[in-house]
């Protein structure tokens, strides 16, 4: 994702659309395309300002207002699916996919593997020799 423009050029733009210039005129000049031109503008009438909005950072979880209620289900029931917690929380009118389910219990560190890991088989071809 590329780098939002500075504060100083939306200004500009701003400032040059309303000096009576074109959008295609103001957006070759400052070399930016008309519809970032165009959202600069909506920004301005709207709010008063071309600030940056929030960009990037943490997004939270969530579930993370049913933590408890989450981590009791999977101890109760280590072995419960994620379609199970769905449902379980669709009941409680909590809506969310079963990614977004496994994301969180990943996050939570709540994984199980429900079969261990066994001895494969071997591919056809020589063996070892006794």
């Amino acid at each position: 994702m590329g780098k939002p423009y500075s504060e100083d050029l939306r200004r500009s733009i701003v400032q040059a659309i309303e000096s009576s210039h074109t959008y295609g005129e103001v957006a070759e000049l400052y070399g930016v395309s008309i519809s970032s031109v165009s959202r600069f503008l909506t920004r301005w009438r709207s709010t008063g300002s071309v600030r940056l909005e929030k960009f990037g950072g943490y997004k939270g979880y969530a579930l993370e207002p049913h933590r408890a209620r989450i981590t009791r289900w999977v101890e109760a029931q280590p072995d419960i699916t994620l379609s199970e917690l769905q449902a379980r929380l669709a009941k409680e009118n909590v809506a969310v996919s079963q990614t977004a389910i496994f994301r969180f219990l990943r996050h939570l560190e709540l994984t199980y593997k429900k079969k261990p890991a066994r001895g494969r088989a071997r591919p056809a071809g020589r063996r070892r020799g006794a």
